[in-house]
C-alpha cells in the first residue's frame, strides 16, 4: 500500500558544487539527521540537527555546519590537543598526532541555540590499540565544556 504514503520533501543543502547534504527527519521530528563528509577525510560523519516546532534547520543552523566543515582541522587539533593532555603522564600517553591517526570524525549534533555542538570520535578500525572508546565532546561557541575523558 506504498501509493498512500505521502511524499515527504526533504531538503537539501548546497556546501559546495560537489556537495549537497541531505536530511530527513528523525523519528521524533524534533531533529533532522544526515551524513556528510569532510573535505580531507574519507569517512563519512552522522549528522544531526535539533529544531523546534519540528521545522526544518534554519540557515543559521546550517551555517554553523558550514563553518564546523570549515573550521573541522583547528576544532580537531583542539580536540586531539585536550585529548593528550589527558592522557599525559600516564600509562596511556599519546601526542596529539597520534591520536590524529588513531580516530576520526563520528558523529556531530548540533543543539537547538546553534552555539553547542556534541561531537563523537571514533576509533580506526584498522588499527589496533587499547583505545577503543568512542570520545566525545561537548563545544559551545568552539570551546570543549565537556568531554566523557
Amino acid at each position: 500500500m506504498t501509493w498512500f504514503k505521502k511524499k515527504i520533501e526533504k531538503p537539501e543543502y548546497n556546501f559546495s558544487d560537489h556537495e549537497i547534504l541531505y536530511l530527513e527527519k528523525d523519528r521524533s521530528e524534533y531533529s533532522w539527521v544526515g551524513s556528510m563528509m569532510m573535505p580531507f577525510s574519507n569517512a563519512q560523519f552522522e549528522l544531526t540537527i535539533e529544531v523546534e516546532n519540528k521545522s526544518e534547520p534554519s540557515k543559521k543552523q546550517i551555517n554553523s555546519i558550514k563553518n564546523l566543515r570549515d573550521n573541522w582541522e583547528n576544532i580537531g587539533i583542539r580536540l586531539f590537543a585536550f585529548m593528550s593532555n589527558c592522557y599525559q603522564d600516564t600509562k596511556w600517553e599519546k601526542d596529539k598526532e597520534e591520536l590524529k591517526n588513531m580516530y576520526h570524525l563520528s558523529a556531530v549534533e548540533l543543539k537547538l541555540n546553534e552555539t553547542e555542538l556534541w561531537i563523537v570520535l571514533e576509533p580506526e578500525i584498522h588499527l589496533s590499540s587499547i583505545f577503543n572508546f568512542f570520545p566525545r565532546f561537548t563545544l559551545k561557541n568552539n570551546e570543549i565544556i565537556w568531554s566523557n575523558i
